[in-house]
């Protein structure tokens, strides 16, 4: 039995003459770019959720009230007239330098002001002027030598303040 293949032969060459070749190299260009614009896409959006968080952070801790703050003079306090802080409390409220350090003399206070005078490893003191809020508690205010009593809102002298 003897097949006749050259029609069917003369066919297929005829159709693979129309037919042209597979272009996978545009498929796979094309493939590529679709995977670089996903992969951007994403970046940026898990970038935008970060800073997103960042921010929702940062606004929340800014608009609460500092609880370990409100809490350092509240204890004893009567009608906004603190009592005077410690030594301890007030190096809780400050990052002294390498080297500086609270001078063991105490904190003298007045009314609704504090200082304490701070060793330098060069020599001398200086004095660190805290200032007490009834909504954020005591909080540093300045660093000098003195005051005026009359800027800081005293009416008595202090003794921190040059009159």
């Amino acid at each position: 039995m003897t097949d006749d293949l050259g029609p069917l032969r003369q066919a297929m060459a005829e159709l693979s003459e129309h037919g042209g070749s597979a272009d996978l190299y545009e498929r796979s260009l094309r493939r590529s770019r679709q995977s670089q614009r996903r992969a951007v896409l994403a970046t940026g959006t898990a970038a935008a959720a970060m800073v997103c968080a960042v921010g929702g952070a940062v606004a929340f801790a800014v608009s609460r009230p500092d609880p370990s703050a409100t809490s350092v003079a509240a204890p004893g306090s009567t009608a906004g007239k603190p009592d005077c802080p410690s030594l301890d409390t007030l190096g809780d409220l400050v990052e002294l330098p390498p080297g500086w350090s609270f001078a063991s003399a105490g904190v003298q206070c007045a009314e609704i002001w504090a200082a304490a005078d701070v060793r330098r490893p060069a020599g001398g003191t200086v004095r660190y002027l805290f200032h007490y809020a009834t909504d954020t508690g005591w909080r540093y205010q300045d660093q000098g030598t003195e005051w005026n009593c009359g800027e800081l809102g005293l009416t008595r002298p202090a003794p921190f303040c040059t009159s």
